[in-house]
């Protein structure tokens, strides 16, 4: 009598009991195989994060023998990528304020007779003329800027020429002037055009500026009494430079 569901003697015998993992791995190599691989992943995964650490360690570490070895490779690592001007973000904060002050010469009406005005700072309302619109400010600020940087570079190197000997002075003032004469022709057409702006319809015959810097008070001393003093300096005087007309316009 046939027998049903009977188990074979020797099951390692049965062809249906063949391993189905055709890798022909052991499972219980899997975990093991798992815990290698991850390991790997995290070697690779934490060693940009360690040589970054140890690179700050080595450009942060005060000056040695053993930084000065290496200082170079680390340089490398950190000044194309992570080097920034923090003065960007924390600028130091002004301690002075630049002045422009215009003199005109004009005409009075109905005669040839010329008269000179009083010095009138024009910068400080220049500098507050964005406010007026802020939603589309203007630039104007930008130019007495740009003026008041020439004009210290200008005065400072007319100092440097009081040490060259007394011959050669002459001729390195010669040169200087030779080399800013676009930005005093700038100035020229920038004066001329507030000059009209401040005396319309006036026969303006020539202007002058002078720059000056007035130290800023800090805002500690600011309600003390008595109310400190500010004092300007004077750093450049332009001579008397021609009107130019219709440059207001």
């Amino acid at each position: 009598m046939r027998a049903f569901g009977r188990v074979p003697a020797d099951a390692d015998d049965d062809p249906a009991r063949a391993d189905d993992d055709p890798t022909g791995v052991d499972a219980a190599d899997g975990p093991r195989a798992v815990t290698a691989r991850l390991r790997v992943c995290a070697f690779l995964a934490l060693l940009p994060v360690a040589l970054y650490t140890g690179a700050c360690l080595v450009y942060n570490a005060p000056d040695s023998p053993a930084k000065s070895r290496i200082q170079g490779a680390v340089a490398h690592v950190m000044q194309p990528y992570f080097w920034q001007d923090w003065q960007l973000f924390g600028p130091t904060p002004g301690s002075n304020d630049d002045l422009i002050h215009l003199t005109v010469r004009m005409r009075t009406a109905g005669s040839d007779q010329v008269v000179q005005t009083s010095p009138v700072e024009i910068e400080q309302a220049i500098d507050r003329a964005p406010r007026s619109f802020p939603l589309n400010p203007t630039k104007l600020p930008g130019i007495p800027l740009a003026f008041d940087a020439a004009a210290n570079r200008y005065a400072r190197m007319v100092t440097d020429f009081k040490k060259l000997p007394a011959a050669q002075r002459k001729a390195a003032q010669a040169d200087l002037d030779k080399q800013y004469v676009p930005e005093f022709q700038e100035i020229q057409r920038f004066l001329s055009a507030r000059a009209a702006t401040m005396y319309p319809g006036a026969d303006i015959v020539s202007v002058k500026a002078a720059f000056k810097t007035r130290p800023i008070i800090p805002f500690s001393e600011r309600y003390v009494t008595p109310k400190p003093e500010e004092k300007s300096k004077g750093i450049l005087e332009t001579s008397w430079m021609d009107y130019v007309p219709g440059v207001a316009r």
